[in-house]
């Protein structure tokens, strides 16, 4: 855990699950990272630990942001942030981290090394990564969402169909490789987005991804 940065006390969570998304390659739409910060909201989630930028981005590709504070006499930078949050569950048997952040660039494997050592940490054993894609859609019919298993014990519970996919990746699929060696069951929900609207934010994705983890998770 070498660059997780705890903001608060750890948190006692009761089996926790660990729903994961990150903006940029893998965020089509901001559907993904929105889909998990309204989970991660409207339950009522606390901010515990981010995740050090320094050694994973590249600053001139993605870039901090200024802003003037204290009515325009100070500023303060905002660097990429990845923020960590527990959610208390009081209607299920479980609870979550989620996890907010910016894709980086730099140092991948360790990146993930990161993560896992937070599962290790407290003893997670289903991560669910959310991530949105380009596809072949029409935007005036529901937006699907694929959903692949790394494990096959899963698959069967879930009914789920294993990952066939070939070719570039992010760090999502990183994730899942290195959680596959670790021996972490992991599920990847991925929302569609209409080809020819590639940059517009899309609620319809990011609400499709969020019924997507209440029935797998039994949530409301």
């Amino acid at each position: 855990m070498d660059y997780i940065q705890w903001t608060a006390p750890r948190p006692t969570l009761r089996d926790p699950i660990l729903i994961a998304a990150f903006e940029g390659w893998g965020d089509a739409g901001d559907a993904a990272s929105t889909a998990a910060s309204h989970i991660r909201d409207r339950l009522g989630g606390t901010t515990f630990a981010t995740i050090d930028s320094e050694p994973f981005y590249d600053f001139t590709t993605t870039r901090p942001m200024i802003r003037l504070v204290d009515d325009g006499d100070g500023r303060e930078i905002d660097w990429p942030a990845n923020e960590i949050a527990a959610v208390s569950v009081p209607t299920a048997t479980r609870d979550l981290i989620v996890l907010v952040g910016v894709e980086p660039q730099l140092m991948w494997k360790t990146f993930t090394r990161q993560l896992i050592s937070l599962i290790e940490e407290f003893n997670v054993k289903l991560v669910i990564s959310l991530g949105a894609l380009i596809a072949d859609v029409a935007h005036s019919r529901p937006a699907t969402v694929y959903t692949s298993g790394y494990d096959r014990e899963l698959n069967e519970r879930l009914d789920l169909e294993p990952s066939s996919y070939e070719g570039p990746t992010g760090i999502v699929g990183v994730l899942h490789n290195a959680l596959q060696e670790h021996g972490t069951s992991s599920v990847s929900l991925w929302g569609t987005i209409p080809g020819y609207v590639p940059n517009a934010p899309s609620p319809k994705a990011a609400l499709a991804l969020v019924e997507r983890v209440s029935q797998l998770l039994e949530l409301s």
